[in-house]
């Protein structure tokens, strides 16, 4: 039930803007404000601060993934040079694999 008012001051053209969207929706200027005022929520603010909290975290974890991509792709590059190199003795490749396992 409708039983407060508020009266909002704009500017003439807000107010045409607002008239505007309200009619391209087929609905009143008030019942617009008011679908507005609850598709804010006052949930919106909960989820800005955890998106910035994910994101934070996210870029905290771009160093070490860049770091650990550069030691693949060196190590991949090593690989491909001793293959070139002729063939890799067994003894290489068992260490290659001990050495992987205690990272």
């Amino acid at each position: 039930m409708k039983t407060e008012r508020v009266t909002l001051l704009i500017s003439p053209d807000d107010k045409r803007q607002l008239q505007s969207l309200a009619e391209d929706r087929g609905i009143t200027a008030s019942e617009l404000v008011r679908q507005a005022v609850q598709a804010y929520g006052v949930s919106s603010m909960e989820e800005t601060r955890e998106l910035a909290a994910l994101t934070a975290a996210l870029r905290a974890t771009i160093a070490p993934m860049r770091k650990r991509l550069r030691e693949a792709n060196a190590s991949a590059e090593r690989a491909i040079a001793a293959m070139r190199s002729g063939p890799v003795r067994p003894r290489r490749v068992a260490e290659s694999a001990r050495r992987y396992r205690t990272r």
